[in-house]
């Protein structure tokens, strides 16, 4: 427990000592329990902040469609959608502000049953996803969504038809390329895992390159709207970070090879 901070200490390492199966079971009924909770609270702080997310989601569509004069309207189509979709947005965002509660939660369920080394990867793992999520998220909302919805825009331009859509169908393929985006930046993450965990190596990843690259094409394509655009923007991406990650595991590799020619010296 050399690597958990002093103030958690206590609550970490309360599990240290031997404990039959029914004490772990209420450790983990205890700690479902706690995430549930953090849920619902989060959930209850996000309903007032319903419409300020509902026009956060909304404003790259709006800012397209001013800039480029297109015309369009957002409907409902039955007398529960509005509300059906306020709870899907104060749903979604209540899991992602109550997630690092769960993982807290979670983490002192499971550090005592970890090595030092393994509760320093889970630390640093959960921090660098987090990361990862959020740059994805960012990157998708800032660059993709506007491309996307330009490109959509410009097929009913094209058709000569106004754009009608329902609410459900446009948070629904907002709220898809977003989570989408920061799924797929998790990729650097779990390639590093695999690689220090000596379970990939950097020539495994050079001689299946070509194969990934079709994983990522297609990887792209189910995220992503059905545009190149779209599918490129997160691709070509994808793709860097692939070569980033033979990068670092190579570096690592190379480090790891210095002490053992040393010795054999």
């Amino acid at each position: 427990m050399k690597f958990v901070p002093p103030s958690w200490k206590t609550p970490f390492a309360a599990r240290d000592q031997e404990q039959s199966l029914l004490e772990h079971l209420e450790e983990f009924r205890r700690m479902l329990i706690r995430c549930l909770l953090a849920l619902a609270a989060a959930i209850v702080v996000c309903i007032p902040l319903a419409r300020p997310l509902l026009g956060w989601l909304q404003a790259p569509l709006l800012q397209v469609a001013a800039r480029n004069q297109y015309a369009f309207e957002l409907i409902t189509t039955s007398p529960v959608e509005g509300f059906m979709q306020i709870m899907k947005v104060i749903f979604a965002s209540g899991v992602l502000l109550s997630l690092p509660f769960m993982v807290y939660f979670v983490a002192r369920f499971v550090f005592p049953g970890l090595k030092p080394h393994e509760q320093r990867l889970m630390v640093h793992g959960g921090l660098a996803g987090a990361f990862l999520f959020a740059f994805g998220v960012a990157f998708g909302y800032l660059l993709t969504l506007p491309v996307a919805v330009k490109v959509m825009f410009y097929f009913n331009d094209y058709l000569g038809t106004t754009a009608n859509w329902k609410i459900d169908s446009y948070l629904g393929f907002t709220l898809q390329l977003l989570i989408g985006f920061g799924l797929a930046f998790e990729l650097p993450l779990v390639l590093l895992l695999l690689g220090r965990m000596g379970i990939v190596s950097t020539a495994q990843m050079r001689k299946y390159r070509r194969h990934v690259v079709v994983g990522i094409l297609v990887v792209a394509m189910v995220l992503t709207p059905p545009d190149v655009a779209s599918q490129m923007q997160m691709a070509i991406p994808l793709y860097l970070l692939y070569e980033l990650c033979i990068l670092i595991l190579s570096l690592r590799e190379r480090r790891g090879r210095k002490p053992e020619e040393g010795t054999e010296e």
